[in-house]
């Protein structure tokens, strides 16, 4: 399969089973963020998808 033709088919799949969530911040707090998550190995996506599900779960365990 040729790069661009796996490169469709990716962009396709994320289109169809994932939204977007756009976040605004100050430049200096994202700068921030990005610096405090690459001291720590990871990710500012992946960050905010575990403080997600975490606080999906908390008030799931609160019902």
């Amino acid at each position: 399969m040729s790069e661009d033709k796996k490169y469709t088919s990716q962009q396709k799949h994320l289109r169809t089973k994932y939204v977007r969530f756009p976040l605004d911040l100050k430049p200096e707090v994202l700068d921030a963020f990005k610096a405090k998550c690459d001291i720590m190995g990871t990710t500012p996506t992946t960050e905010i998808k575990k403080f997600i599900n975490k606080f999906i779960s908390e008030d799931e365990a609160a019902d």
